[in-house]
């Protein structure tokens, strides 16, 4: 079988608010919004691993694949 190609997104930070830090994805979907004082890197990169961990989700419903995993699963069990 071949080798399944996995969603590449790039995200960056909007600070056009002076106010608040808004993370993007490359195609300028919001992701979420934070404070831009006291905003950390790691709320950052957590925010970002979520919204990947559900896009690869998606991803995979639309492919089938998630019904796959299931049957494996129920086939190993």
């Amino acid at each position: 079988m071949g080798e399944e190609k996995l969603p590449k997104f790039d995200y960056y930070l909007d600070e056009s608010d002076p106010d608040v830090v808004v993370l993007r994805r490359q195609d300028g979907a919001f992701v979420a919004a934070f404070s831009a004082i006291g905003v950390s890197e790691e709320a950052i990169v957590e925010a970002a691993k979520e919204d990947y961990r559900a896009l690869l989700e998606e991803h995979a419903r639309s492919l089938g694949l998630d019904e796959r995993e299931d049957q494996d699963r129920k086939e190993g069990a």
